[in-house]
């Protein structure tokens, strides 16, 4: 598919390999596209998506032909291409004809690369060293005996960079004329799995499963910088065109951007000199503020991690941003202060006698909710200072308040052991809700359907509450200490939970399950960020950012994390095949996706859908009935005995008897009207030849479809189906009309009506 990238739009499918794409490039120009399918490439015309040539790949490993790169040269004249049993393929773009095969590595090629230039092909396999290749005779030039590993070539072509492998944790650097070693880069511990030129050759970043990324420099070989925070290892990286940033993609499915001039990463703020209480996002995300026990309140800008205004007082653990971000309150004792975050100057105080813990504003950001230790909770009117209501019931401090999103309820905490809804307009008690102990922390998710309570004793329990019914609907019990704070993700899926059990736990709202745990740091406080990507907790004297992971799995077989099993998660597992490492695809488990994990996933789809039913979900169109049985031959062979492993067998048997109708048939073309092209459906009993012949109302030929010998089968998806372009025998758009379309396989022949409209 090719998308228009200003407009976001589709602007055409490209259709012709009968199995899946593994790999696609564009020329220098922009003007072809090669395609890599199974056992072919095919080059098309970007402009009119037509197909130019189709490059046929020879020999018995062919359809089994893993392509890491299909790559141009940068004079566009030339296409390279890998084999799975080493070889390397060079083609002229133009013709379509293969210049050279470079044969010498024994095992499947992972990288090649043509020299700015174009002169020469450096290859790499997991056989042996680096290969370099004349481009015009097809010739090996020489071979790097030393090193293994990754490879890139300067921007100028005179320098290539060579990563170490497994037994070598150094990085260097050859005169490709001369083929003589310049410069040996040490300071990774362990194996480097990428290397990249910056665009003006003068930098280079490697990448290691050390769990770093290093610049260095090209002409001293010394080490510039490192950058950590990965907690597994990296498969890439990359300079940016204009080289002021690096990509890196880690293998635990992130991409971290980092500023190469200012050298910044996911930033550690420091600053405080005492623990720190409470933290909060301003609502744009742009402001981060912390109240500490140095008696200080700090804003932060995010972006640069520098502090922007500190606040003197004595300040208790809140620091809420009114709605639109332009004031904050700060608690100093029995008083509370609201600040102007742009100038850091006061704008008013309110007295609370009774001791203030925390206070929060209302959604609209006109009210503002204060507690107190003698148990009442006041509303404040935020323009005028003027006490709007006091709510009394709790016979205990009240450590926590929140307002519900729509800002008519009001909920909180107390040390009474109860939590308390009120009506904010009425200021009465609309319900208690009981615990068996210390309320600590009090929150609505988002949409303000669910409540979530905090102990502030040491069982460290959190509970979640549906706010309709007054019922309980998740007990959560994990910290080992009390839990201090709670907070929703933005989507309201997500609830974080910090405790001075030097854990941070992020919990699945609708099933209570926990999805992921931060340690190492005892936790006052968290909150989120109103993108939901980052979560600030308050550890000691700092505050960190965390990128919040992606919620795991819930569903056995559910690999694309949509919430359900289904086809696509079959061709999911399909395309993993042979992994390893950590990976969503190894369902089991064992660090290899492997037949059992794809079988695990039909026994799962199994329960969900009927075969007939899961070959018409999005994601079907990707199987094939070779496919299918190609797995069940897999997983027979394999002697699965246990009950899932068989229920996984039988889905399959079900879903490749799916692939066969009963009858053969003609259907309805799609898109019926069409302007320029329409696909033509059709199923086979049994194989056949098949043509199909399109005709004007007159009953004269307009074009003949020689569709070849085709097995039994469904053949309605674009990539199967017949294709029509709207043309006729000699190239030439047709008339607008009705146009009459007659499929013939063996002795089945079958008529139905089309129309084209311009």
């Amino acid at each position: 598919r090719l998308w228009d990238v200003q407009t976001r739009r589709e602007i055409r499918i490209l259709t012709g390999h009968t199995g899946y794409v593994s790999s696609v490039a564009f020329s220098p120009d922009g003007n072809t596209l090669a395609s890599k399918g199974r056992g072919d490439i095919r080059l098309w015309d970007v402009h009119t998506g037509t197909e130019i040539h189709t490059l046929t790949l020879t020999g018995p490993t062919a359809y089994l032909a893993i392509v890491f790169n299909v790559v141009f040269s940068p004079d566009g004249n030339t296409l390279t291409s890998s084999n799975f049993d080493g070889t390397i393929y060079l083609w002229d773009v133009q013709t379509g004809t293969q210049i050279h095969t470079l044969t010498g590595h024994t095992e499947n090629v992972s990288s090649v690369a043509f020299s700015p230039d174009g002169n020469t092909l450096v290859s790499t396999s997991g056989d042996d060293p680096i290969r370099l290749w004349d481009v015009q005779t097809g010739t090996q030039i020489h071979t790097f005996t030393e090193h293994t590993g990754p490879v890139a070539f300067s921007p100028d072509g005179n320098t290539l960079a060579r990563g170490g492998g497994d037994d070598d944790n150094t990085i260097r650097l050859w005169d490709v004329q001369t083929r003589t070693e310049i410069q040996t880069l040490t300071g990774h511990t362990n194996y480097v799995s990428s290397v990249a030129f910056s665009p003006d050759g003068n930098t280079l970043v490697s990448d290691s499963s050390d769990g770093t990324v290093s610049l260095w420099d090209v002409q001293t070989g010394t080490q510039i910088r490192t950058f950590t925070g990965h907690t597994i290892y990296d498969s890439n990286v990359a300079f940016s065109p204009d080289g002021k940033t690096i990509a890196s993609a880690s293998w635990n499915g992130t991409i971290d951007l980092w500023d190469v001039q200012t050298r910044t990463e996911i930033h550690t703020l420091t600053g405080h000199t005492s623990w720190i209480n409470s933290v909060a996002f301003s609502p744009d995300g742009n402001t981060l503020a912390s109240a500490s026990g140095d008696d200080t309140i700090r804003l932060w800008d995010v972006h640069t991690s520098t502090e922007m205004h500190t606040l003197t007082g004595s300040f208790l653990p809140s620091v809420p941003f009114s709605p639109d971000g332009k004031t904050i309150a700060g608690l100093d004792s029995s008083v509370i202060h609201l600040w102007d975050v742009q100038a850091g100057t006061q704008i008013r105080t309110f007295t609370e006698p009774g001791g203030v813990p925390r206070v929060a504003f209302s959604p609209d950001g006109n009210t503002l909710a204060s507690e107190s230790k003698d148990g009442t909770i006041h509303l404040w009117d935020v323009q005028t200072g003027e006490l709007l209501q006091t709510l009394t019931g709790h016979t205990g401090t009240v450590n926590s308040v929140a307002f519900s999103p729509d800002g008519n309820t009001l909920a909180s905490g107390s040390r009474d052991q109860t939590v308390r809804l009120w009506d904010v307009q009425a200021g009465t008690e609309i319900q208690t809700l009981g615990h068996t102990e210390n309320v600590s922390s009090v929150a609505f998710s988002p949409d303000g359907n669910t409540l979530a309570s905090a102990s502030g004793s040491w069982d460290g329990t959190i509970r979640l509450w549906d706010v309709q019914t007054r019922t309980e609907m998740h007990t959560l019990t994990v910290h080992t200490s009390w839990t201090r704070s709670v907070a929703f993700s933005p989507d309201g899926n997500t609830l974080a939970s910090g405790s001075p059990d030097d854990t941070i736990y992020l919990w699945d709202v609708h099933t209570g399950t926990e999805i992921h745990t931060f340690t190492e740091y005892p936790n006052s406080n968290i909150t989120f960020s109103p993108d939901g990507k980052t979560l600030a907790s308050a550890s000691g004297g700092a505050i960190l950012l965390w990128n919040v992971a992606p919620k795991p799995i819930h569903l056995a077989g559910n690999v694309n994390d949509d919430d359900e099993v289904n086809i696509q998660d079959l061709v999911a597992v399909a395309a993993a095949l042979g992994q390893v490492g950590e990976n969503r695809a190894d369902v089991n488990g064992d660090g290899v996706v492997n037949i059992q994990d794809l079988v695990a996933v039909a026994a799962a789809l199994g329960e969900a859908a009927a075969a007939p039913t899961a070959l018409r979900q999005q994601g079907a169109i990707h199987l094939t009935q070779e496919e299918v049985q190609h797995w069940l031959t897999q997983a027979q062979q394999a002697n699965l005995t246990d009950a899932t492993s068989l229920r996984g067998i039988r889905f399959l048997e079900q879903l490749l008897a799916a692939f066969m109708p009963k009858e053969t048939a003609l259907l309805p073309n799609y898109p019926n009207p069409f302007n320029p092209e329409t696909w033509i459906p059709y199923q086979l009993a049994k194989p056949a030849d098949v043509t199909l012949t399109i005709y004007d109302i007159q009953g004269r030929v307009v074009r003949d479809l020689d569709l070849g010998h085709q097995r039994a089968g469904m053949y309605q998806s674009r990539e199967r189906a017949a294709h029509w372009n709207g043309k006729n025998a000699v190239g030439e758009p047709v008339a607008s009309g009705v146009y009459f379309y007659t499929l013939k396989a063996g002795d089945f022949s079958a008529t139905r009506k089309l129309l084209i409209r311009k």
